[in-house]
């Protein structure tokens, strides 16, 4: 689960795995410091840190593990680090501290005052050995949503043949891109950067990343806050729903929306019937997106399907209203309202070029992550018979699903871990939770799943839609900045407007 996605350009290597001599497990690594482009400004750092692609073996192969450091700006009164991860699987930490540094308003001036920001980018993703595939396999248009035994097959030949492509270019790393792992190495950069607790913000799956960290070493934890709560520990059909069902909920909010306001294309219609109808027609027969070929270089696919636009248009939920993050649903109800015209451009899937792309980096983490239970064409059938009865509108479109289907017959064995033991959480201190009430990917049942999992954590909502809420900075993003910088925390289900 993760935030749209943010272009930037920028000039650096990250290494590969080497054979390096090992720390012990106990030992502070050296961080290698250095510039992160040509024209850093005083306070921009990056470095990387030595650490073995398997813990279980941590004196065998290592790799560099990469992140940026904003300084704070007032050094006298500097609380310490923050470690922060936008979500995904995939989404690269790294990036977002280049863009506040290019001038994109993310951290609040009061947060950049008093912490170290640490854009760290987790294995296998950004600047940290990040997941190396073949796009033209992944370019190829095979269905998510098979009709027979033969297209389950084609997807599990595709499936398999990319996962291969990807662990042949990614090197040791690719079978050890787990939650767990990353957590591990989040903890080798606290001792790393000398700070005795881990002081943390996490969106989406990031939150995922911190609830793991938290139950690995809940004596390290400071104050960690989880914005956009994933929790992964329920079935997988349960999984599915839930997300497919939160997807629905923020969608029918969009219907709403259209219906109250002249800034949405579709204003005064039957959106939620014209929806209906361009993804029935959609699966029957690929829309044209004729913008998607400039020159002679094709930048998204010919033609849209209905599962492909079902993708898109959950992508599209993620931002309401914020022109620095998105087009938002503004944007969104142009792109339905084209595509339902014929004109499918702004709907259609990207082609991927790069062998770097964080939606590789997604798979590589969600498949090490989650055991996929669906082993046949029928265990799919039904599971979108249950989400098709639930969420008539969305069918079941999710990165839930995206995961479960694209993760059978993955190159390499998952290997999920489950850390959140009553013993460890007994350990933790207070830990702040936050959702929207609708939320296009992250749901707020989830949110209030990992609550009652941990006992000392607090749950505050957004009376509101879209994904995750720091970013929107209204006053709830207020109350996750005043824990983070005085450790006082809101009342248990406080409701905030903004």
């Amino acid at each position: 689960m993760q935030l749209p996605s943010l272009v930037l350009s920028i000039t650096l290597v990250a290494s590969r795995a080497l054979a390096l001599p090992s720390l012990s497990p106990r030992t502070s690594p050296n961080i290698y410091w250095g510039n992160c482009t040509a024209s850093d400004p005083p306070n921009l750092q990056c470095g990387h840190i030595e650490v073995p692609v398997d813990y279980n073996h941590p004196h065998g192969v290592q790799f560099n593990l990469t992140f940026a450091r904003l300084q704070a700006l007032n050094a006298t009164d500097r609380i310490g680090s923050l470690i922060f991860n936008p979500g995904g699987p995939g989404g690269a930490a790294s990036d977002l501290v280049f863009l506040q540094v290019q001038g994109l308003p993310l951290w609040s001036p009061e947060l950049l005052a008093e912490y170290d920001i640490i854009g760290l980018d987790p294995r296998g993703t950004g600047l940290s050995n990040p997941m190396v595939c073949d796009p033209t396999i992944w370019n190829q248009r095979v269905s998510t949503t098979p009709k027979s035994q033969e297209e389950f097959d084609q997807l599990v030949a595709h499936n398999k043949a990319f996962g291969e492509s990807c662990k042949a270019g990614t090197g040791p790393v690719f079978d050890f891109m787990g939650t767990g792992s990353a957590a591990r190495d989040m903890d080798m950069v606290r001792r790393a950067l000398n700070e005795d607790k881990l002081n943390y913000l996490g969106l989406s799956y990031g939150s995922n990343l911190g609830s793991t960290y938290a139950g690995l070493y809940p004596h390290r934890v400071g104050r960690m806050v989880l914005d956009g709560v994933l929790d992964t520990s329920d079935s997988d059909t349960s999984l599915l729903s839930t997300e497919s069902g939160t997807y629905e909920a923020t969608l029918n909010k969009f219907f709403e929306w259209c219906n109250t306001t002249s800034d949405c294309a579709l204003n005064g219609q039957d959106v939620s019937g014209i929806f209906d109808e361009l993804i029935s027609s959609a699966s029957e027969t690929p829309i044209p997106a004729p913008g998607c070929t400039v020159g002679n270089v094709s930048i998204c696919r010919s033609d849209a399907t209905g599962e492909e636009i079902l993708n898109r248009v959950q992508g599209g939920l993620l931002v309401v209203d914020n022109p620095v993050l998105s087009k938002g649903w503004a944007g969104l109800s142009v792109a339905i309202a084209e595509a339902a015209q014929g004109n499918a451009t702004l709907l259609s899937a990207p082609v991927k070029k790069s062998e770097s792309d964080s939606d590789f980096s997604f798979l590589g983490v969600a498949c090490k992550d989650w055991s996929p239970s669906s082993k046949s064409y029928v265990d799919l059938a039904l599971k979108l018979q249950v989400t098709n009865a639930l969420s008539p509108h969305t069918r079941g479109s999710s990165q839930t699903y995206q995961a479960q289907s694209s993760c059978i017959g993955w190159a390499s064995p998952p290997t999920p871990e489950r850390v959140l033991s009553p013993k460890q959480v007994a350990k933790l201190p207070k830990i702040l939770l936050v959702n929207a009430f609708w939320d296009p990917s992250t749901s707020i049942a989830w949110a209030n799943s990992l609550r009652l999992q941990i006992p000392s954590s607090v749950l505050i909502l957004r009376n509101g839609s879209g994904h995750t809420s720091y970013f929107n900075h209204g006053k709830i993003s207020g109350a996750m900045d005043k824990f983070l910088l005085t450790g006082e925390l809101p009342a248990q289900g406080a409701i905030f407007d903004s």
